[in-house]
């Protein structure tokens, strides 16, 4: 049925409301000329984003099923499909038909992109051996590479000489020595900043009067943070990141689930990840998140015990580029286990207490854990 069933905002108005240039299209199933006329213009207002509306039927052509929920969830029928296509015209007895002209067009088409991938590819070429450094840099942020004496500067901790930390605290330590080096890490909180630890020192917000900013100030929408993060990797040379309190990944699970189905090696910083947020109370405690997660085919989870393991999981996120990470930091202060390095935290797993080669003899314990 119509979708006013359901929903009956004026969009255009809040579009409008937002500064957006605004336009609806009232037919396209009997010809094109008012969309493309509408797109030209879309075109030439530069000072502010454009939407156009466009008014469909659904199920268009179908005498029995337009306009109708049917139309959605299940096939339509050979004898209504018949209908349908003497109503566009095509003959009922084929299937999967495309008319001569049809695929000229794509045909035509292809050829004049092909050839504008070449001339592109021919001026990529000359730039190269003009300014090979950049033309490098151009190349190493596309295919999402991170040089090894990059990843060398993420910090390392020795336990009992350096400051015990929440590993959030240890998170923002990480991203800022990472920062300076990859001008395409870019990124931001859910209105969660100044938890989160995710400022970027190297840069200022993203803003209209500042758009060479590489901070992005999300506000409380997760779903729409994440969803803007997919956009900007699938866009091509940015290695996005957000961050908000772990709970929260429920309201953006949606976006995360497509970085996993697209290989999209977005970034998640979720801190806050214990049940112990004192007054926050449930509705911040991460209960079952992790499980959710960790659930989810082609995502690496970490949840680094300190320092070290937290410089670990960084490298290991910045070394899958076709594969999102979640980072689950803590909000309270943590103790620095003796044994832990780097190298060690990237094998998934290594001994905590005894000797490296697996003597626990000396050693009191009380629990044994293997997950």
């Amino acid at each position: 049925g119509s979708t006013d069933l359901s929903f009956t905002e004026d969009v255009n108005k809040r579009y409008e409301s937002y500064g957006w240039h605004v336009q609806t299209v009232g037919d396209v199933a009997n010809g094109l000329d008012d969309l493309r006329s509408a797109v030209e213009a879309a075109k030439a207002v530069t000072d502010k984003p454009s939407i156009i509306k466009i008014r469909t039927v659904i199920g268009y052509g179908s005498p029995a099923k337009q306009g109708k929920s049917a139309a959605h969830g299940a096939p339509i029928g050979a004898d209504e499909l018949a209908i349908t296509k003497k109503a566009y015209g095509l003959d009922p007895e084929m299937s999967f038909q495309v008319d001569a002209d049809v695929q000229e067009v794509y045909t035509t088409r292809t050829q004049a992109v092909e050839a504008k991938k070449a001339e592109w590819d021919a001026l990529f070429a000359k730039y190269k051996a003009a300014h090979p450094a950049k033309a490098a840099e151009i190349e190493r942020r596309f295919n999402h590479e991170v040089a090894a004496e990059t990843l060398d500067k993420l910090p390392t901790f020795v336990a009992g000489k350096d400051k015990d930390r929440a590993t959030r605290k240890f998170s923002e330590l990480c991203l800022n020595s990472l920062a300076g080096d990859l001008p395409e890490l870019m990124g931001g909180s859910a209105d969660l900043t100044p938890s989160n630890l995710t400022a970027l020192k190297c840069s200022g917000d993203f803003q209209k009067a500042t758009p060479g900013g590489r901070y992005l100030r999300f506000g409380v929408r997760e779903h729409g943070m994440a969803a803007i993060c997919n956009g900007l990797y699938a866009y091509g040379c940015y290695r996005p990141f957000c961050a908000t309190f772990l709970n929260f990944a429920g309201y953006a699970l949606g976006s995360i689930r497509l970085s996993a189905l697209s290989r999209f090696g977005v970034l998640y910083i979720m801190t806050h990840d214990s049940i112990g947020l004192g007054e926050d109370g449930p509705t911040h405690q991460p209960t079952e998140m992790l499980e959710s997660l960790r659930s989810m085919p082609n995502i690496n989870v970490f949840r680094p015990a300190d320092g070290n393991e937290t410089s670990a999981a960084y490298r290991a996120a910045l070394s899958t580029p076709t594969t999102p990470a979640v980072i689950c930091c803590s909000r309270s202060t943590v103790k620095s286990l003796e044994k832990s390095t780097v190298d060690k935290a990237l094998k998934g797993a290594y001994i905590v207490a005894g000797d490296d080669e697996g003597d626990v003899a000396a050693v009191s314990l009380d629990l044994v854990i293997i997950g």
